[in-house]
């Protein structure tokens, strides 16, 4: 297995891990806390709209692995 396969799967488990995220968003608000550090409290949309980032990025990268677009040495 070659370094892009595994950046490929390293990618779609993150894509797993935003959709989970937008999915379930109150869930994951429960267990990542009530507040930014600065203080700003977490809005259940705010979380949403990461959980959509991770998945569309992760999906990004793991087409872009798995397409042969990455070197693989």
């Amino acid at each position: 297995m070659t370094g892009a396969t595994w950046f490929g799967i390293g990618a779609v488990f993150v894509a797993l891990w935003g959709v989970t995220i937008a999915v379930f968003n109150r869930w994951a608000q429960s267990i990542g806390g009530d507040e930014l550090a600065n203080g700003r409290p977490l809005t259940p949309r705010f979380v949403r709209v990461i959980g959509i980032f991770l998945a569309v990025v992760g999906t990004g990268i793991a087409v872009i692995a798995f397409s042969g677009l990455l070197p693989t040495s």
